[in-house]
């Protein structure tokens, strides 16, 4: 088990951080299902596109799904 050094140490103590941080990410991802996941990336994805004006997020849309926008 890795445990977090001193949070007033150096760049050592970064770099544990990120791999701990990367190893729970890996756990917690290989122990969900795909409905699980799936809603994890809508969440992501959704406030992600909260942040974009209506023309990057037009423009998102119609580099990628651009039959999104027509009718």
């Amino acid at each position: 088990m890795i445990a977090l050094p001193n949070p007033h140490s150096n760049s050592d103590t970064i770099m544990i951080r990120q791999q701990l941080q990367e190893e729970y990410i890996n756990q917690v991802l290989e122990n969900m299902d795909i409905k699980d996941a799936m809603a994890l990336l809508f969440d992501f994805m959704n406030t992600d596109l909260d942040m974009y004006s209506d023309e990057e997020l037009n423009e998102e849309i119609q580099q990628s799904y651009p039959e999104l926008l027509e009718g």
